[in-house]
């Protein structure tokens, strides 16, 4: 057991290196600018300020007094609160907030945010190794870039929706299974995830792979190593589109998406009329 973690452990060190610069990274920049636990100013600010962070609050105080999600006194006259949920706070990472509990909201949200980056640094870096093959600094380096890039930047008091960066590469993995091997397990279980965490970034997400689907099939096509199902000629556009290896990657594909969205109903149905009743 202990060579076995040794191995897994080598094996995937720049990924842990990955991770490792990005939660350096984002500490410096809580220390550079005395943001809690550095100092006294905090993270909150626009709609962060204003929605999130009180909503956390409202998490944490209907978990730990086993309230119900669904509806919410809080707001107005009163409200429907499983639509907030699913909006705002139903992403696995939000919970950590038990652990810092309702007076510690501040550096609950600053620490959520640090390790969304952290994951998405390291996602970032597994997808460069499994799917370009790459193993060493470079996939450190495009892992911090992506974890900082200019939406992470722009987005970051959107806590809820950077979700998506560390999920994303988990599902152009999962596209690109379904192609190359005809798995499709990646796929379903990274969309759910990305939808159950935010259904707003979640729809954007649908509609890139759907993208993504036809672009990796188009630009991978003649390096794929079992082709035992392609046309004998696949050359030319139509040709590429006719043959039967594009259908059967095409409703493994659908397939997929179907199941996620069979999977997410429990969710999707009532968020329907939630969102139907609201003005917004």
């Amino acid at each position: 057991m202990t060579e076995k973690f040794k191995s897994t452990l080598k094996d995937n060190k720049y990924i842990y290196i990955s991770g490792g610069v990005a939660l350096f990274i984002i500490l410096l920049v809580y220390f550079c600018y005395e943001i809690i636990p550095f100092g006294e100013k905090i993270i909150y600010r626009m709609d962060l300020y204003h929605q999130y962070g009180p909503l956390f609050s409202e998490l944490y105080d209907r978990l730990t007094s086993s309230e119900s999600l669904i509806y919410s006194w809080n707001s107005g006259l009163g409200s429907s609160f499983l639509g907030n949920f699913y909006n705002y706070l139903s992403s696995p990472i939000s919970f950590i907030i038990l652990i810092f509990g309702h007076e510690n909201t501040f550096e609950a949200v600053a620490a959520m945010i640090a390790i969304k980056a952290v994951l998405s640094s390291m996602a970032m870096s597994y997808y460069l190794k499994k799917s370009q093959k790459a193993n060493g600094f470079a996939i450190v380096a495009f892992g911090i870039m992506y974890a900082f890039c200019g939406y992470f930047v722009a987005y970051y008091w959107n806590v809820m929706w950077i979700d998506a960066m560390y999920i994303l590469p988990f599902v152009v993995l999962g596209i690109e299974k379904i192609i190359e091997k005809g798995k499709c397990s990646t796929y379903i279980i990274a969309l759910s995830l990305a939808i159950f965490s935010n259904y707003y970034i979640g729809y954007m997400l649908c509609i890139f792979s759907c993208i993504y689907f036809i672009y990796y099939y188009f630009c991978t096509l003649n390096n794929i190593k079992n082709k035992k199902t392609l046309l004998p000629e696949t050359k030319g556009f139509f040709k590429k589109l006719s043959n039967s290896f594009f259908w059967k990657s095409g409703l493994r594909f659908a397939f997929s998406s179907l199941t996620v969205g069979i999977i997410l109903l429990f969710m999707l149905i009532p968020l329907v009329f939630v969102l139907n009743s609201s003005s917004a």
